[in-house]
């Protein structure tokens, strides 16, 4: 009993030192992806703000995860009934947390369409990129990155916007204009935009459930090692 509950202890410390190390990614990665949004400039803001909630929520938890991780090495360590059941509370309390979110992530795959994500980026985006040079940088960037053209075709210039294919759909300088046979198999950013959106919600609802797991075999090696502790404590012994 005293030598597998000791086993549990050093387990659970190693395991809350490896939950530090999540905690921290996941901070890390809410943070990275945050900024990547902000890059983006304010026109392709509406387009993907219905990322926001995951991201910040990734954020927050994974700064409480950081914290609550030490909390649980010390319980481990001192061997405290009191810390390791507050430890466990508070696990469960994020646990249910982060399964809300990937429930959330999982369910937006399917209504991509209800965020009119191509609207938004055609109207704030693709439409002001005669007259804003904030938007014209976007929409290179975003033709050069993910080979593609236009919203749905390379055929928006010249219907939209009255203007020549932009060299940044066939790899040339942005001063420079495409010729029609260069572009006319490129896809249109618009669907690749939704792809990306559906990638971004599987990722966050993934790591959030596979971070779940982990924390659900926390939650039971703790409250395995805080009633060990009680009954060593009842009997005048420590585990």
């Amino acid at each position: 009993m005293g030598c597998g509950m000791g086993v549990v202890k050093y387990l659970l410390f190693i395991f809350n030192f490896i939950f530090v190390l999540c905690g921290l990614a996941i901070l890390i990665l809410g943070v990275l992806v945050q900024l990547t949004k902000t890059n983006y400039g304010k026109g392709i803001e509406d387009a993907i703000n219905t990322l926001s909630f995951p991201v910040v929520t990734l954020i927050v938890i994974g700064s409480i995860i950081f914290v609550i991780a030490f909390f649980g090495c010390c319980g481990a360590i001192r061997e405290s009934h009191c810390m390791i059941v507050t430890f466990a509370s508070l696990l469960l309390t994020i646990l249910i947390i982060q399964v809300a979110v990937a429930i959330y992530a999982f369910v937006n795959l399917n209504k991509t369409e209800e965020f009119h994500l191509k609207e938004a980026y055609t109207e704030n985006v693709f439409n002001q990129y005669k007259t804003d040079n904030d938007s014209r940088e976007l929409v290179d960037v975003i033709q050069r990155e993910f080979e593609c053209c236009g919203v749905d075709s390379y055929k928006d210039f010249s219907n939209i916007l009255g203007l020549r294919v932009p060299g940044s759909c066939c790899d040339r300088k942005d001063t420079e204009s495409c010729d029609q046979i260069n572009v006319r198999d490129k896809p249109g950013c618009g669907g690749i935009l939704e792809d990306l959106f559906k990638s971004a919600c599987a990722i966050l609802g993934g790591i959030a459930l596979g971070i779940a797991a982990v924390e659900l075999i926390g939650i039971i090696f703790a409250l395995c090692l805080a009633n060990s502790i009680k009954n060593a404590e009842r009997r005048g012994y420590s585990v």
